[in-house]
């Protein structure tokens, strides 16, 4: 559920307030899992194999598997979890998960799961089944386990052999937004590579022209940065490390081309594929300017997984329809309820991997709603529990956003003739805070001249 993230922009002949309104989306799928009272019952005449191996061997960040199982007593309660990384037990569980001498099997929610039956009607019967999953680079590798005794009381009957991308710790998913000043651009992306391992950066230049390298900071979180369950239980994920470089006195309207780059201490590089971008026009600019602005839409797996009464099938309909319509895009604001992972981490890798060729290309810009930020005793305006134990971190570190701090998500950004004050529902904005404050400043500097405002 969102709660309303204003978003107030000028244009040539309006002022134009958005506010979400209250919508339910039902759970968080990887909810349902009773992760600790998963038992191990492992079965001689049960198995489940995956294939390929090993996944991208020309470059590619994401890859089908295809998985062959069988089960001595079938039932159309089995289903098959992925874990990342492959290797799972009691050792990754947290002391607040038990003790020593009562510690659960099973610690970490899968990132997706699938039933058996799901593509093999005749698994009941047969005992025999297959699937096709989607595989999403994210920094580890995988294994598959086919588990028994539904979602509420989960047995491991079988696990399957390990798979991998050639290079886990590839950049991957860049995501595209305005810098503090209207000539700028960030690049935020994400890899499995720290600051004592590689020194990251960007190549970048005019299309056909002259390259630069502009270096990245990196930040990254641990366990220990969240604010409770799931996030910090069952839910977390080790994030990796989030680089942003900034690309700094653009020339307005032009087209740029920008790779990511690793360079490892022992000399070598590491690189991404080629990606390019339209700078963004000079304030005021009196021309065509298009603006996207849209909140709540959340994730979903091609390969159908994860699903529960269609939870947020629609998020891949709207996807698909921006990047097929992205010429016709100059800057997109997701303002508010990004992926709806709700304290399961692994869901940021996957839905910035979903709207990779979108950020990749044009300014996305987000916001924060509810299932970002709210948490008890946390510092946001509504004592919920809606982010799932994230409270803003995720957040804020996976995306930039061009604000004096972090923690406080609101800012203002200038693109041609909009002037947009982006406020934060889940701090206070009443009279007389810090939000509010920011926000009369907001409307008060801009440049009427350049928004063409009487």
């Amino acid at each position: 559920m969102m709660r309303g993230l204003e978003l107030v922009f000028f244009a040539i002949v309006l002022v134009l307030a958005t506010l979400q309104v209250a919508i339910s989306h039902g759970e968080q799928p990887l909810s349902r899992i009773a992760v600790h009272n998963t038992r191990l019952r492992l079965s001689e005449n049960a198995d489940i194999r995956a294939s390929p191996s090993i996944l991208g061997f020309k470059g590619q960040n994401s890859e089908w598997v295809t998985l062959e199982y069988a089960s001595p007593n079938p039932s159309n309660d089995d289903w098959i979890g992925v874990f990342s990384p492959a290797d799972f037990s009691a050792s990754t569980c947290n002391p607040d998960e038990g003790s020593k001498q009562s510690l659960p099997f099973l610690c970490t929610a899968p990132i997706k799961y699938q039933y058996a039956n799901y593509s093999s009607p005749g698994y009941r019967k047969e005992g025999k089944g297959s699937l096709r999953l989607q595989l999403i680079n994210q920094r580890s590798d995988f294994s598959f386990v086919l588990f028994s005794g539904g979602l509420a009381n989960p047995k491991v009957v079988a696990v399957s052999n390990k798979v991998a991308f050639t290079n886990p710790n590839a950049p991957v998913y860049p995501r595209l937004a305005q810098g503090k000043m209207w000539n700028e651009m960030t690049v935020t992306w994400t890899s499995g590579y720290g600051i004592n391992e590689a020194e990251p950066f960007v190549e970048w230049g005019r299309k056909d022209g002259d390259l630069m390298r502009s270096p990245a900071g990196t930040l990254t979180f641990n366990r220990n940065s969240m604010c409770g369950a799931p996030a910090r239980t069952v839910g977390w994920r080790d994030p990796g490390f989030i680089h942003t470089s900034f690309l700094k006195e653009l020339w307005p309207n032009s087209v740029y081309t920008y790779k990511l780059g690793h360079k490892l201490f022992n000399g070598t590089y590491v690189w991404s594929r080629v990606y390019q971008f339209r700078a963004s026009p000079y304030p005021g600019q009196s021309s065509v300017q298009r603006v996207v602005i849209f909140g709540d839409m959340g994730k979903d797996e091609a390969d159908g997984s994860n699903e529960y009464n269609n939870y947020q099938r629609g998020s891949l309909n709207t996807t698909k329809q921006l990047i097929e319509d992205l010429k016709n895009i100059d800057i997109v604001f997701h303002i508010g309820d990004i992926c709806y992972a709700n304290g399961y981490l692994s869901q940021w890798d996957q839905f910035t991997a979903q709207v990779e060729p979108i950020a990749s290309t044009v300014p996305y810009m987000i916001a924060s709603g509810n299932h970002e930020r709210d948490w008890p005793g946390t510092g946001s305006f509504y004592g919920n529990s809606d982010s799932g134990g994230e409270c803003g971190v995720l957040a804020e570190t996976m995306f930039y956003v061009p604000a004096e701090n972090r923690a406080k998500f609101w800012y203002s950004t200038d693109y041609g003739m909009f002037r947009f004050c982006i406020a934060d529902t889940e701090h206070d904005w009443r009279e007389g805070t810090e939000q509010y404050k920011f926000i009369e400043h907001c409307l008060a500097s801009a440049d009427r001249q350049k928004s063409n405002l009487g």
